[in-house]
């Protein structure tokens, strides 16, 4: 594993799930590795905020094995008076080891380590009874990547091992793994199957190198969706957040080439546009983690769920143009959506104006061109 961005350290151990498999599996990926076995995890969690000058930043190099107590599935939260799609999250693991100037993980999470939940028999029992309870109902987008990257730590978990196989039992879900990462050894070593989609987050070179520490190369995100395409999975991208820069237009087209030049517009299961966004609270930490972010100075106004976003003039042109830019490299087949937007922007931009959340959902679980709405 030669990967600069996932260095670990440590390794903390809720005493309480020692005898886990999970535990055990990456105890032995990571033989060797400093260990401390925990008694209190209330009170070690809040010793190590306090004792640490950037917990966040430290905390991307220790692991904490611990044991899920809550829902391992979860409803999208998306974010008040803007469309959603439905879309259920897994959240198996907590923070991520790459560190985006933006990720809004640095206000939501008061846990700074990176998080294994190694109770995984809890979550095979909590996806037989929510996908029992979908039969006949049509089928469900569900996926990883909400609250840590779906494949960064895959190398030391392998849950791709686990997750592929039982979701190619349950035609019922349409499951993604979302990734910003390269970490696809285990995906080429696996059967895909048509309700398994890999996708991966895609932004701007400029942006990606001054706002996506850790991060590797767009062209290489798109090098490793090329050869999860051959393997036989359908992928999908997420141009979220699209950022103004200098040069953004450029930086946005050139990205568009090399996908529509190396990607098989028909292998694409979807493609999400969203314009960054983020809550007022978050300013103040990206100000203290990276002082020197050029977002730190960017004109922003309240949206109607209290998140700084762009001006809706500026919103409106960055994702018109990176739709039509897409329109043109891979056709109008490929399903295209935005992320946590108005009706208004959806009609203006992508010329579709969905009913509601059920709407979204039919358009990108169905066949590409088999659904519409106006």
């Amino acid at each position: 594993m030669n990967d600069p961005a996932l260095t670990i350290e440590r390794i903390f151990l809720d005493a309480a799930c020692l005898d886990y498999p999970l535990t055990r599996r990456i105890r032995e990926r990571l033989s060797g590795t400093p260990e401390e076995i925990v008694q209190d995890p209330k009170t070690f969690l809040e010793e190590y905020r306090q004792k640490r000058t950037d917990p966040l930043g430290d905390g991307k190099r220790a692991l904490w094995l611990t044991r899920q107590k809550g829902d391992f599935l979860k409803p999208c939260p998306c974010t008040p008076h803007y469309l959603g799609c439905r879309y259920v999250t897994i959240n198996l693991d907590l923070n991520c080891p790459l560190d985006c100037t933006y990720c809004i993980l640095q206000l939501y999470l008061s846990n700074p380590l990176l998080t294994v939940f190694v109770n995984t028999p809890d979550l095979w029992l909590e996806l037989d009874a929510f996908l029992g309870r979908r039969q006949g109902g049509g089928q469900v987008r569900i996926g990883t990547g909400e609250l840590g990257d779906s494949l960064a730590l895959d190398p030391i978990t392998e849950r791709s091992r686990e997750l592929i196989p039982y979701f190619r039992q349950h035609p019922e879900a349409l499951f993604e793994l979302k990734t910003k990462s390269t970490h696809i050894q285990n995906l080429l070593t696996i059967d895909p199957a048509p309700n398994i989609v890999i996708a991966w987050s895609l932004n701007a070179p400029a942006v990606a190198q001054e706002d996506e520490g850790g991060a590797p190369p767009v062209s290489e995100r798109i090098e490793a969706a090329r050869r999860v395409v051959e393997q036989g999975f359908r992928t999908a991208f997420h141009f979220d957040p699209l950022i103004r820069h200098p040069g953004w237009k450029e930086g946005y087209a050139g990205v568009i080439r090399q996908l529509s030049a190396r990607i098989p517009s028909d292998r694409i299961a979807w493609i999400s546009l969203g314009a960054l966004r983020f809550p007022p609270a978050l300013k103040e930490i990206m100000a203290q983690r990276h002082p020197d972010s050029r977002l730190l100075y960017e004109e922003f106004i309240r949206g109607l769920d209290g998140k700084f976003r762009y001006f809706k003039p500026h919103r409106l042109e960055m994702l018109f143009f990176t739709a039509e830019r897409l329109r043109e490299g891979l056709g109008r087949e490929v399903p295209l959506y935005l992320c946590m937007e108005s009706s208004e922007i959806w009609r203006r931009v992508l010329k579709k104006e969905p009913a509601g959340e059920e709407d979204i959902e039919g358009y990108l679980t169905s066949p590409a061109g088999l659904c519409q709405f106006t």
